[in-house]
């Protein structure tokens, strides 16, 4: 899958490549799936690279007139080095690519690492009134503000407000931090699923599971068959309707474990080879929609899924969180 290792490629045409002189062309493969890079060499004057989904771990059946859209390659080429290369990738994704992509990020201050999972309303508004006492243009409740939500074993896929943590909801909180002159952000993760969650109890089959074989959780968490339509559906109206609840400016959008267990319940046995491919096509066509519906708001994706920081998903996340350590200690 997309992550920190190979983001792009560049090729030196003048011998070992230089960081500001010399003649550099680069290619980012603008896909968050399984991929393949491939440099083939003979005794020819040519060199032949290959850019795409893996084949190795990927099939998929074309029905009669289907079509089938390739990934997009991002090519460029720089007489300034491997850092003129790269300052033409920044330069055209800020402009063309990424929504918001020329937009000044806002001073934010996130509850994570102040409360962890301890959140409640007179918590967050005391943290909320000191990032506008020090000028600061943006909160960010983080994980723990949903139904149940008191550690990591639990809740992921009931994206509803906890009542005994959040009595007004997030419209309450939303307000209030306006009349501060402050923006205000939320922490989701909607690709994955508890077991231990109302969502799991009614739609075991939602989770990608490997038939006879046990599951390997990460982050006491599961995937979402994002192969499924319904599932797909069930992301864009549950997060609609999250969206929707107050004056939200940013969402942090986690991903906090790997991709594995790669096997769609909704698909059948012949078509198992597209399952890879079907989940990022559904996430986008997630993200296609909410960015569509929420043009305000500025996506982050994060963890994990700070490491699936392609040209693909740049599209819809302009901003990535890389990691959480950066708190005093870290």
């Amino acid at each position: 899958n997309s992550h920190t290792a190979h983001a792009e490629v560049m090729f030196s045409l003048d011998g070992k490549p230089r960081e500001n002189e010399g003649r550099v062309i680069g290619a980012a493969l603008c896909y968050s799936g399984n991929y393949k890079l491939r440099i083939d060499t003979d005794e020819s004057d040519y060199h032949h690279f290959f850019a795409g989904i893996n084949e190795d771990n990927s099939t998929y059946n074309l029905k009669n007139g289907e079509i089938f859209r390739t990934p997009e390659l991002a090519l460029t080429y720089s007489d300034e080095g491997l850092s003129g290369s790269s300052r033409n990738f920044h330069r055209w994704a800020r402009l063309h690519k990424l929504a918001n992509g020329t937009k000044l990020r806002k001073i934010l201050l996130n509850s994570w690492e102040g409360v962890y999972f301890k959140i409640n309303e007179d918590g967050m508004n005391q943290m909320m009134a000191d990032i506008a006492s020090m000028g600061g243009e943006l909160f960010v409740m983080d994980d723990g503000w949903f139904s149940g939500r008191n550690d990591d074993t639990s809740s992921l896929g009931d994206w509803e407000p906890d009542p005994k943590k959040l009595p007004g909801g997030i419209a309450s909180l939303s307000k209030k931090i306006k009349a501060l002159g402050v923006d205000f952000g939320l922490w989701v993760e909607p690709e994955m699923i508890s077991e231990n969650s109302r969502l799991y109890q009614e739609h075991p089959d939602w989770a990608m599971t490997i038939p006879g074989h046990p599951h390997s959780e990460g982050r006491n968490q599961r995937l979402l068959d994002l192969c499924n339509p319904e599932v797909q559906q069930y992301v864009i109206d549950s997060m609609t309707k999250v969206f929707s609840s107050g004056d939200i400016r940013y969402v942090k959008w986690d991903m906090n474990r790997i991709f594995s267990d790669i096997y769609s319940p909704y698909l059948p046995a012949v078509k198992q080879g597209e399952t890879a491919h079907r989940y990022v096509l559904g996430l986008y066509h997630i993200m296609d929609e909410l960015t569509a519906r929420f043009p305000e708001i500025l996506f982050e994706g994060c963890s994990a899924g700070g490491n699936r920081f392609d040209l693909g998903i740049l599209s819809y996340f302009p901003q990535i969180w890389a990691s959480d350590n950066t708190d005093a200690l870290c």
